[in-house]
C-alpha cells in the first residue's frame, strides 16, 4: 500500500514482509522537539552574548548531527553544551510525540519487530526527553552520539543501533529518519531508508536524496512496514 503522499515509485523497494527491526531518528521523527530546541538555543545565544535573536532557523538545517558540531557552525564552542542542555531539560513540557506515533510503536510492538532509536542527541538527553513523551517502554534500544566515534551520516551508529537489538534485527531491518544526515547515514549502511515528511526537512529536500519511500505522516509507516494498526488505534490518533 502506497501512502497517499508517497510517489507512486517508491513504496515497491521496501519488503511485503514486516522488517526484521525498524530504527528511527528522535528529533522531527518520534517527538517534536521543535519549540524545546528553540528555547534552548536562545538560551546558549543569550549566554554567548550574541546580538539579535537567535536564528533558528538556520540551526534547524544542521539536525541529525551532535549538538556540538551544530555549536560550531555558528562558532560557538563546545562548552556552551551544557547550557543548552541544561536549558532543555528545564522545558520538557515541551517535547511530545507527533500524533500517531505511539500507536505505531505500539503495531510494531504487537508485531514483534524490535524498535530502536539511533538519534544526534547524547544518550542521557535522549532518553531523558523519550521519557518525558511517554515512548521509552516501546523501545528496545537507544543509541546516542556520544555512544559512537564518528556522527551521521557515517552508519556507525546504525549498525550499533541494530547489533545491540534482539534476533536478526539486521536481515531487513528499515530506518526512519527525517533529514539528510539520516538519509545518507541509512544509505551508508545499506539498510533501506523511510523519509519521514512531517520532521524538520522539507518533501523536496528529502526526495533529493532518493528514500527507499516517503510517508508524509506517522500513520503511513504500517503500511509501509506491512504491520496491520489496530483499528481502535487509529481511531485514537487526534487529527491536525
Amino acid at each position: 500500500m502506497t501512502p497517499p503522499n508517497s510517489p507512486p515509485d517508491m513504496a515497491h523497494r521496501l519488503p511485503d514482509t514486516p522488517p526484521s527491526a525498524v530504527v528511527f531518528d528522535l528529533d522531527g521523527v518520534l517527538l517534536d522537539t521543535t519549540e524545546n530546541m528553540r528555547h534552548a538555543f536562545a538560551a546558549v545565544w543569550a549566554a554567548a552574548g550574541r546580538p539579535r535573536a537567535a536564528p533558528f532557523e538556520t540551526f534547524l538545517t544542521h539536525m541529525g548531527a551532535p549538538l556540538h558540531v551544530i555549536l560550531e557552525k555558528f562558532s560557538l564552542p563546545a562548552e556552551y553544551a551544557p547550557v543548552y542542555a541544561a536549558a532543555s531539560s528545564a522545558r520538557l513540557d515541551l517535547v511530545h510525540p507527533y500524533p500517531g506515533v505511539t500507536e505505531v510503536l505500539r503495531a510494531l510492538r504487537g508485531a514483534g519487530v524490535p524498535v530502536g532509536v539511533a538519534t544526534g542527541k547524547s544518550h542521557q538527553r535522549a532518553v531523558e526527553a523519550l521519557r518525558s513523551g511517554g515512548l521509552f517502554e516501546l523501545l528496545d534500544v537507544v543509541v546516542g552520539s556520544d555512544q559512537v566515534s564518528v556522527p551521521k551520516p557515517d552508519a556507525e551508529i546504525l549498525h550499533t543501533a541494530l547489533s545491540l537489538l534482539p534476533g536478526p534485527a539486521a536481515a531487513s531491518a528499515v530506518f526512519v529518519g527525517d533529514s539528510v544526515l539520516d538519509l545518507r547515514c541509512g544509505r551508508a549502511a545499506g539498510v533501506p531508508t523511510i523519509a519521514a515528511g512531517w520532521g524538520q526537512s522539507s518533501r523536496r529536500t528529502l526526495l533529493a536524496e532518493a528514500p527507499d519511500a516517503y510517508a508524509g505522516a506517522p500513520l503511513d509507516l504500517p503500511g509501509l512496514f506491512a504491520v496491520p494498526l489496530p483499528e481502535a488505534d487509529r481511531r485514537e490518533v487526534p487529527v491536525g
